[in-house]
């Protein structure tokens, strides 16, 4: 019965890595660094710890598109305080996605001390794994609260702007841009 739960706690919490490398632009953050939630990584990044199989790959209305728009200011024809705005939301989430993450990766080395304990402290697990789950919800959360703020800054049509983006341009960079519909 213990090594029933104990593979089921490995299972799901090699099933929360790759979802937290996945939101990090598929590497953790380890190497893109939470700027891949709304940056430059998020343009085709794709590396180690992402598993969509395990993860789910991101609903239309998760897709990153803030740095991309600001890339596009010109053309998406935002005006310097939308541009002024924008810039503080991504930045204000990278620094909240650096703390989430880190304590991320603090449970994960408390977790790995409490597996390789004997005999395995089954409760003591399933408390971290939830704690774990807790922070990577409120990671995601945090994106989607970031991306539904700077989509109330655009006009109808700078949204439809860039919803024409996923279509065309954004393919161009190598992933698409944008959200489909919904309010991210």
């Amino acid at each position: 019965m213990q090594s029933v739960l104990g593979i089921s706690a490995a299972l799901v919490l090699l099933g929360t890595v790759p979802a937290a490398a996945q939101m990090m632009g598929g590497t953790g953050g380890m190497i893109g660094g939470p700027m891949g939630m709304m940056g430059r990584s998020m343009h085709g990044a794709a590396g180690g710890g992402r598993c969509a199989a395990s993860a789910g790959e991101a609903t239309s209305f998760e897709r990153p598109w803030i740095s991309f728009a600001l890339q596009h200011a010109t053309e998406l024809g935002l005006a310097a305080d939308q541009v002024k705005q924008l810039t503080a939301l991504r930045d204000d989430f990278q620094k909240e996605a650096i703390r989430l993450t880190a304590d991320i990766r603090s449970a994960e080395v408390d977790l790995r001390r409490l597996y390789s304990q004997r005999p395995l402290d089954l409760a003591a697990v399933e408390e971290k794994l939830r704690a774990i789950a807790g922070l990577e919800t409120s990671l995601r959360v945090a994106r989607l609260r970031t991306l539904d703020r700077g989509w109330a800054l655009l006009t109808t049509d700078q949204q439809k702007k860039l919803d024409g983006h996923d279509r065309g341009m954004g393919r161009m960079h190598g992933a698409s841009a944008t959200r489909a519909a919904g309010p991210a």
